[in-house]
């Protein structure tokens, strides 16, 4: 990722889309609910669960992150590769929280052509459809308590899947 001045110190460009509360939400509870799975502690699913309790109050959090929790656990299944994130928190973004950001705002705005792109960049085909299915389930509990990401263009996802992609010996899948 391009480095860019913001206020006198460098930043990435990634930790202020962060600060946008939907793009927060989606990509820490991301990070939380994998790193639960990794660490095999429940502390990370609680860190999520708060989150998703205060954007969206107790009921409605709690069925997002039943379905961020099925979204996560169909792509555990049909994964290209193994699932990549940054610790919670990370001001950085990596190929894959930008495409589930990708599909989770291409299904608030009805741009098939970016969801159905990133869920392909992220999962076999033979599981496509449920990946897509459980992305507009989480997005449409987000939209409904009004908290909308920012739409991500079709270009945006190809030039990131293409800029993660080794190219080379010894070259690196990094993305800032």
């Amino acid at each position: 990722m391009t480095m860019w001045k913001a206020d006198g110190c460098d930043e990435c460009p990634a930790a202020a889309y962060l600060r946008q509360g939907p793009e927060n939400l989606v990509v820490n509870g991301y990070r939380n609910w994998i790193a639960g799975l990794v660490e095999k502690d429940r502390r990370y699913w609680d860190v999520a669960w708060q989150a998703h309790a205060e954007a969206l109050g107790a009921v409605e959090g709690q069925i997002a992150l039943d379905a961020l929790s099925a979204l996560i656990g169909q792509l555990g299944v049909c994964a290209r590769c193994p699932l990549r994130f940054y610790k919670p928190g990370a001001g950085h973004l990596c190929r894959d929280e930008c495409l589930m950001l990708g599909m989770i705002a291409g299904a608030q705005h009805g741009d098939e052509n970016t969801l159905v792109a990133a869920a392909k960049m992220l999962s076999c085909s033979n599981a496509c459809a449920e990946v897509i299915d459980h992305a507009g389930a989480y997005a449409a509990v987000l939209l409904g308590q009004n908290q909308r990401l920012a739409p991500i263009p079709f270009a945006a996802l190809a030039d990131i899947d293409f800029r993660a992609a080794p190219h080379g010996p010894g070259s690196s899948g990094s993305l800032h």
